[in-house]
């Protein structure tokens, strides 16, 4: 349990770190994240997902772009998963 929290949480933070090096070199128009705490933006790639199937999944990549927003969010049985919500959707 202990090291897979670690392994999604690593994940998660190199994740941050590349996103803003993506956001440079892609030149696409890219919206916002919801507001609260812990969205991140990146490539739908970027969050190890294959573009393919994010196409016509809303809450991936819903407008298309290959944008996505990502957070850590609490289970409540001790672990933690990614929600999703596309870049274009505010709260």
């Amino acid at each position: 349990m202990r090291i897979s929290r670690v392994v999604l949480t690593i994940a998660f933070v190199a994740m941050v770190a590349i996103t803003p090096a993506l956001a440079l070199g892609d030149g696409k128009p890219v919206a916002g994240c919801p507001h609260g705490p812990g969205w991140v933006l990146g490539t739908v790639q970027s969050f190890g997902i294959d573009p393919a199937t994010a196409s016509g999944i809303p809450s991936l990549d819903g407008n298309g772009d290959g944008w996505t927003c990502g957070r850590l969010q609490p289970l409540g049985n001790g672990f933690e998963g990614l929600a999703f919500r596309d870049n274009n959707v505010r709260n």
